[in-house]
């Protein structure tokens, strides 16, 4: 059963036009000190596809204004990925990864569904997904030379702006490799 705070919050998440960001993050702002806030945008994000898009901006937007999620938020969080219904929340998750403390488990059950996303037909989701799948490798080494030729084999494939992502991704992966 909603209570009273998670009803009121599902309606502002219900009442976003889908386009104009300035709504949600007004919606941040006016809630981020209330400590049931983030858990309540958490429990809606995993239980209700209506507010996933505006919910998932949500908690990306607070990970970028250095927000913390806790261990159990980052997993609850994570493993939502290969269940979502909307290319925008997959976008907002993919951007987290790099912002949150992966453990091996969470990376390695998120492995293949990042790299399936690596293949997106959206370039932001692809550029997303080749720097979430770098923070995976990280965590396993033992993939970085495959993941390292499949960046260099996108290269051609890809628009300018996803380009841009992997070429950044190359240039770390060189460098550990010489340091």
């Amino acid at each position: 059963m909603e209570n009273k705070n998670e009803k009121k919050l599902k309606e502002a998440f219900l009442q976003w036009d889908g386009t104009h960001t300035a709504y949600l993050k007004n919606l941040y702002q006016e809630n981020r000190e209330d400590p049931s806030f983030i858990p309540i945008t958490l429990s809606l994000f995993e239980t209700e596809a209506a507010v996933e898009v505006s919910s998932s901006w949500v908690l990306k937007h607070h990970v970028d204004q250095g927000g913390t999620l806790s261990p159990d938020q980052v997993a609850q969080l994570l493993n939502k990925l290969d269940g979502l219904r909307f290319w925008e929340s997959r976008l907002h998750l993919l951007q987290v990864i790099p912002k949150v403390a992966l453990t091996a488990a969470q990376a390695e059950h998120l492995e293949p569904t990042v790299r399936s996303l690596l293949s997106s037909e959206r370039a932001f989701v692809k550029a997303a997904a080749f720097a979430a799948y770098f923070e995976i490798v990280e965590l396993f080494p033992e993939l970085k030379n495959e993941f390292r030729l499949l960046c260099e084999d996108s290269l051609d494939k890809v628009s300018a702006s996803v380009r841009v992502k992997i070429r950044r991704i190359l240039k770390h992966l060189q460098s550990e490799k010489n340091g």
